[in-house]
């Protein structure tokens, strides 16, 4: 088992430059909103903004893997780890988490207004970042930290797969550009890395304030 200073660092590491890589897709937004890259990768995901079987498939993952759902699965595993620690700790470190990472969406959309991928030209919009793959990536995230604080690799794999998934399926519904969903999976990592790097994922209880009764565990 890695040594949680050692944990730590390796978080940071993590954190910097993905915080790093969600600002410069940031400003490449901003300054270039309908990109050569963007839209090559639009005209290939959705070619003439046609919905087919395609676009069907694919929706079946978004409608399974939306802001609502994630939110809810996030609630629950929360107010489990609670009780299971008797803590509130994991109610804490989520909330805390979970609001400051959908406030960055929330400004970053003001902020860019981004035309979205089929609209006019110049329209603004808020197409940066993709909320559905940040929440996507953070709450069920948040999730794994709640049940295991220290999670294997492979569990965040799943994760990262599972946030992948909803931004392929963004692509090719054309709800968002490329750069949206890179940005949101990069603004995921970065809030969860940070959660980890700063220890407020960690699992110990000792010396925290027991809130429920040990007959509750």
């Amino acid at each position: 088992m890695i040594p949680e200073p050692a944990r730590r660092r390796r978080s940071a590491l993590v954190a910097v430059p993905a915080w790093a890589g969600y600002l410069a897709l940031a400003v490449l937004a901003t300054v270039a909103p309908r990109n050569g890259f963007d839209v090559a990768v639009r005209d290939v995901a959705r070619p003439g903004d046609d919905w087919g079987p395609a676009q069907q498939r694919w929706d079946v993952l978004q409608n399974a893997l939306q802001p609502v759902v994630v939110l809810g699965l996030l609630v629950a595993v929360t107010l489990w780890a609670v009780v299971r620690r008797r803590s509130l700790r994991p109610a804490l470190t989520t909330a805390v988490a979970a609001v400051s990472g959908v406030a960055v969406v929330a400004v970053s959309k003001a902020l860019v207004a981004r035309p979205d991928a089929f609209s006019a030209p110049g329209v603004p919009s808020g197409s940066f970042p993709s909320g559905h793959t940040f929440t996507a990536v953070a709450f069920l995230g948040l999730a794994l930290l709640a049940v295991r604080p220290r999670p294997p690799a492979w569990a965040w794999g799943v994760v990262l797969l599972l946030g992948a998934g909803m931004g392929i399926s963004l692509l090719v519904q054309g709800v968002h550009w490329a750069t949206d969903v890179l940005a949101s999976l990069l603004l995921g990592v970065a809030c969860l890395a940070t959660v980890v790097a700063t220890g407020a994922s960690d699992g110990a209880v000792e010396g925290q304030p027991k809130v429920l009764p040990a007959s509750w565990r």
